[in-house]
C-alpha cells in the first residue's frame, strides 16, 4: 500500500511539474507571439464564415426577401455603425487624454513621441474606419446581400473591440516608464542600425580599389577609412543617440528620487544597450590610444558623454544618501566597461582604451563612496570590479588590468580604519583570491606584472590587518582573510586551487592548456616565500589566530607544488622550479622564532603534526623532493621546540614522527640516517637539554612498552601503528637511547 501511495505522489509531482513547464513555456510564447495568438483564430473564423455563406442563406431562406424585413436590416446596420464611430472617437479621445496626462512630466522629446505614437493613431483609424465599413453595410442593394453583411457586421464589431483593447494596451505600455525606455531604447537601436547600413553601402561607393589584406596577427582588423569620414560628414547619426543617453539619465533620477529603483534600474540597463548598439554601429572606426601619445579621433564624445553623466549621478546619489542609486550608477559602470570590451581597434598595439576609460571612472565611483559610511554600497562595488577584472582577462593583455587590481587592494583597507567597515576587507580579500584563481587559467600571455600586482595586494591587505585587534572567539583575522589563506573552506583559494591541481593532475601529456595553466601557477608561486614569511612572521608576533591558516598555506601550497611538478602535462623546465618554489616556501617556517613564548604559541597550532603529515603526504605521493625537505624541517623544529619547557614534548613527537617515517620506508639505511642526524641534532648549539632529552627518552620508553596507552590518538600514531609492533619497539628504545646516551630499560 505503501509503495502505491508513493508511486501517486511520484505521479502527482511529475504531473504538476510538466503543468508548470508547459504553461512556463506557453506563457514565454505568448509574450514573444501574441499577435499570432490572436490573429489566427480571427482570420480562422473569418475563413470559416466565408465558406458558410451558402449555407447560412439556405438557413435563413427568404426572411429578407420581404421589403419591410430588409428596410429594419439597413437600419439596423446604419444605427450600428453611426454608434461605434461615436465611440470609437470617445474612447480615443479618453485613451489619448489620460495616456498624455500620465506622460506630460517626460522629456520633452519622448512626450512628442509617446503623445502621437504611430500604434495608438493606427489603432483608432482602424476602429474608425471599420466602424464606417460597417454603417456601409446598411447599403446593400437586395436581400441576397443579407448575410455578408451581417457577418460583416458581427466580424467588424469584434475588430473593434481588438482595437480598442490593442489601444487601452498600447496607452498602459505609453505611460509605463520601463516600457517607455524598452520603447525608446528600440527605436534608437533601428535607427543606428539604419546609419550603419547607409555607412556600409556608403563605404562601398566610397572606395576606390580593393580593401588591403591584412599583414599578419597584429594587422587582422583595419581601420574603415570610408566609414570614418560617412559618419564625420554626417555628425547628426549620433544626435538620438545623445538624446537618448540624456533621457536615460533623466529617468533613473526622477524615479530614484521616486523611491522607484525598478525603474531606475531599467534605466542603467538600456543605457548599457544604448551603448552597445552605438559600438556595434561604429564599429570598424573607432581610434586606439598609443600609450602615452594623443591620437586625432582617440575621445570618443558619445562614450565621454555617457560617462560623465553617470559620474554626476554618483555625486548626486552621494550627496543625498541614496544608496540605492549610487550602486546602480556602480552596475551601470560595469555594464559599460563589459561592452567596451567589446571594441575593436586597429593596428597592432590595439589597447582597449575606452574600456580603461571605464574602469577609471568605476574605480572613481567606488572610491567616492569611502568619505561617506556605506560599507555595504563599497563591498558592492569592490565585487564589481573584482567581475569586471575578471572579464577582462578575455579580453586584454593582463598588464592592463593592474590599476584595477591596485584599486581593490586600496579600497580593502577601509576595515583597517573603521572596524564597522571589516565586511569590505573580507570582500577585497575574496575578489583578489577570484582574481588570482581566474589569472591562472585564463591568463595565455606574461602575467607576471598582474601577478606581482596581485600579490602586492593582498600582502598589504594582510599586514595591515593583522595589525589590528583579533578579538571574538572566532578569529577575526582568520575570518577576514579567509577567502585567501583558509583551508577549512573550498571556496577559498587554497580550496579552489587544490581543485584545479587535481584536474590539471588528471590532464594527459602535452596537453597544450594544462601546460600554460601550470606555466602560470610557476610564475605566480616565484618568490612567494617572501610575503609568506613576513605574513607569517607578522601573525605570530601579533600572537594572532591566523598563524593556523599561515602555517597550513605554506604547507598544502607547497605540496600543491610538489605535486604539480609530477603532473603529465608538465613541462620539463618548470618541473625543477616548481620543487624548487615548494621548498622555499615550505622553508618559512623556518624563521619562527625560538623563544619560550613563541615556540608554545606555534605548537598551540600543532605544528609537529603538520610538518610529519606533509612528510607523509610527500612520502606517499612519491614526491622525494618536498619528503626530503619536510624531514628536514621536523628535524629542526624538534631541536627548536624541544629545547624550551612548553609543555607540548615538542621533541619527543618529533622522534616519533621521524620514526613513524622511517619505518615507513622499510630499509635499514632510513633508520641508520635517522640515528646520525639525531646525534648531529643534539650535539649542534641550542639542542634540548639534558633534562629534556631525559623526559622525551621516558616518554619515548613508555610509548614502547605501551603502544596503546592513553594518549591522544594524532597521525603519527597512526602511522606507527602500522608498522610490526616489534620494529617499532626496537626502534622508539634506540631513539631513547640516542637521546639520553645510555640504554633504556627494555632496550635490546
Amino acid at each position: 500500500m505503501s509503495a502505491i501511495k508513493a508511486r501517486l505522489h511520484r505521479t502527482y509531482a511529475l504531473t504538476v511539474m510538466r503543468i508548470f513547464q508547459a504553461k512556463t513555456k506557453f506563457g514565454f510564447w505568448r509574450s514573444r507571439h501574441g499577435m499570432r495568438l490572436i490573429a489566427i483564430p480571427v482570420l480562422g473564423g473569418v475563413a470559416v464564415s466565408i465558406l458558410m455563406i451558402p449555407f447560412l442563406q439556405s438557413l435563413v431562406g427568404d426572411v429578407f426577401s420581404r421589403q419591410e424585413n430588409l428596410g429594419a436590416l439597413r437600419s439596423l446596420l446604419g444605427g450600428m455603425g453611426s454608434a461605434l464611430i461615436g465611440a470609437a472617437a470617445i474612447a480615443f479621445s479618453i485613451i489619448v487624454f489620460a495616456m498624455q496626462t500620465n506622460v506630460e512630466r517626460m522629456p520633452h522629446g519622448l512626450f512628442k513621441q509617446f503623445s502621437s505614437d504611430r500604434r495608438l493613431l493606427c489603432s483608432f483609424v482602424g476602429s474608425f474606419l471599420t466602424a464606417i465599413a460597417i454603417s456601409g453595410t446598411s447599403l446593400i442593394p437586395d436581400a441576397s446581400w443579407a448575410i455578408p453583411a451581417m457577418l460583416t457586421a458581427i466580424w467588424g464589431i469584434a475588430a473593434i473591440v481588438l482595437f480598442f483593447l490593442y489601444a487601452y494596451r498600447r496607452a498602459l505600455q505609453l505611460i509605463n516608464p520601463m516600457e517607455q525606455l524598452n520603447i525608446m531604447s528600440n527605436m534608437l537601436s533601428r535607427d543606428l542600425r539604419r546609419w550603419s547600413r547607409l555607412a556600409d553601402n556608403a563605404a562601398i561607393l566610397m572606395r576606390k580599389g580593393a580593401a588591403p589584406e591584412a599583414n599578419g596577427e597584429g594587422e587582422r582588423f583595419q581601420f574603415n577609412e570610408t566609414k570614418a569620414a560617412f559618419y564625420q560628414a554626417n555628425p547628426q547619426w549620433v544626435t538620438a543617440a545623445h538624446q537618448a543617453i540624456h533621457y536615460g539619465i533623466s529617468y533613473a533620477k526622477r524615479f530614484a528620487g521616486q523611491g522607484d529603483y525598478e525603474v531606475t534600474d531599467s534605466a542603467f540597463h538600456h543605457l548599457v544597450l544604448i551603448n552597445a548598439a552605438y559600438c556595434a554601429a561604429k564599429n570598424g572606426t573607432f581610434v586606439g590610444g598609443k600609450g602615452f601619445f594623443a591620437v586625432p579621433g582617440e575621445s570618443d564624445h558619445t562614450i565621454n558623454t555617457t560617462l560623465e553623466q553617470l559620474r554626476q549621478t554618483m555625486q548626486d546619489a552621494l550627496s543625498r544618501g541614496d544608496e540605492r542609486l549610487a550602486e546602480s550608477t556602480i552596475r551601470a559602470f560595469g555594464g559599460l566597461y563589459g561592452v567596451y570590451l567589446g571594441i575593436d581597434y586597429s593596428g597592432r598595439e590595439r589597447r582597449k582604451h575606452h574600456a580603461l576609460l571605464a574602469s577609471t571612472y568605476l574605480a572613481s565611483a567606488v572610491e567616492s563612496v569611502a568619505a561617506h559610511d556605506m560599507p555595504d554600497l563599497m563591498m558592492q562595488g569592490i565585487r564589481i570590479m573584482g567581475k569586471a577584472s575578471v572579464v577582462a582577462l578575455e579580453h586584454m593583455p593582463s598588464s592592463d588590468i593592474g590599476t584595477l587590481v591596485e584599486k581593490i587592494g586600496t579600497f580593502s583597507l577601509v576595515g583597517v580604519v573603521k572596524a564597522s567597515h571589516q565586511p569590505v576587507t573580507l570582500t577585497g580579500v575574496e575578489q583578489l583570491a577570484t582574481i588570482t584563481l581566474e589569472l591562472l587559467v585564463k591568463g595565455d600571455r606574461d602575467v607576471s606584472a598582474l601577478v606581482s600586482k596581485l600579490r602586492s595586494a593582498v600582502a598589504t591587505v594582510s599586514k595591515n590587518y593583522l595589525g589590528t585587534v583579533d578579538v571574538g572567539l572566532a578569529s577575526i583575522h582568520s575570518m577576514t582573510l579567509g577567502p585567501y589563506f583558509s583551508g577549512t573552506s573550498v571556496d577559498s583559494f587554497r580550496g579552489r586551487l587544490t581543485a584545479l591541481v587535481n584536474e590539471l593532475l588528471a590532464a594527459p601529456q602535452e596537453h597544450d592548456q594544462a601546460a600554460r595553466i601550470i606555466s602560470n601557477v610557476e610564475t605566480w608561486a616565484h618568490q612567494i616565500f617572501i610575503t609568506q614569511k613576513e605574513l607569517l612572521l607578522l601573525a605570530v608576533q601579533r600572537r594572532s589566530q591566523f598563524t593556523f591558516d599561515a602555517i597550513g598555506w605554506a604547507l598544502d601550497i607547497s605540496a600543491l607544488l610538489s605535486a604539480l611538478s609530477e603532473a603529465p602535462a608538465c613541462p620539463e623546465h618548470l618541473q625543477d622550479r616548481l620543487i624548487r618554489h615548494a621548498d622555499w616556501l615550505l622553508a618559512t617556517l623556518s624563521w619562527i622564532p625560538d623563544d619560550r613564548e613563541t615556540v608554545t604559541f606555534v605548537e598551540n597550532f600543532a605544528l609537529t603534526e603538520c610538518l610529519f603529515e606533509s612528510a607523509w603526504r610527500s612520502f606517499r605521493r612519491g614526491g622525494e623532493g618536498l619528503y626530503i625537505q619536510s624531514r628536514k624541517m621536523l628535524i629542526e623544529w624538534g631541536k627548536k621546540g624541544g629545547s624550551q619547557e612548553t609543555g607540548w614534548d615538542i621533541l619527543n613527537s618529533a622522534v616519533q614522527g621521524l620514526t613513524a617515517l622511517a619505518l615507513a620506508k622499510g630499509d635499514e639505511d632510513s633508520l641508520m640516517n635517522l640515528k646520525a642526524d639525531l646525534r648531529v641534532m643534539l650535539a649542534s648549539d641550542g639542542a634540548p637539554s639534558q633534562e629534556i632529552r631525559q623526559r622525551a627518552a621516558d616518554r619515548l620508553t613508555e610509548r614502547a612498552h605501551n603502544p596503546f596507552g592513553n594518549r591522544v590518538f594524532r597521525s603519527i600514531d597512526h602511522v606507527l601503528g602500522q608498522q610490526a609492533p616489534n620494529r617499532v619497539r626496537e626502534a622508539l628504545l634506540e631513539m631513547a637511547q640516542i637521546l639520553v646516551g645510555e640504554p633504556q630499560p627494555g632496550a635490546m
